[in-house]
């Protein structure tokens, strides 16, 4: 069952990437999260470049509002 639960908060969390850029939501962006999360949860300094740094690639940057934007679905949503 618990499963069942993750599968659809991937899902989800895949989809509102998605909603605030749409080059994200990749299964890689997954891990991405789950690094994030940990990173909230110590306290990291400047949590909204952090996340702009992590989600960017090569060929698509991703702004640090955007970063903002991410840790405050990972932290409403995913995040446990």
């Amino acid at each position: 069952m618990d499963e069942a639960f993750r599968a659809a908060g991937v899902v989800a969390l895949q989809g509102n990437l998605r909603y605030i850029d749409p080059a994200l939501g990749a299964p890689g962006d997954i891990a991405k999260a789950d690094a994030q999360c940990a990173d909230l949860q110590r306290n990291v300094a400047n949590p909204d470049q952090v996340a702009a740094r992590r989600f960017s690639t090569g060929n698509h940057k991703v702004t640090t509002a955007d970063g903002k934007r991410i840790n405050t679905l990972l932290c409403n949503t995913y995040c446990g």
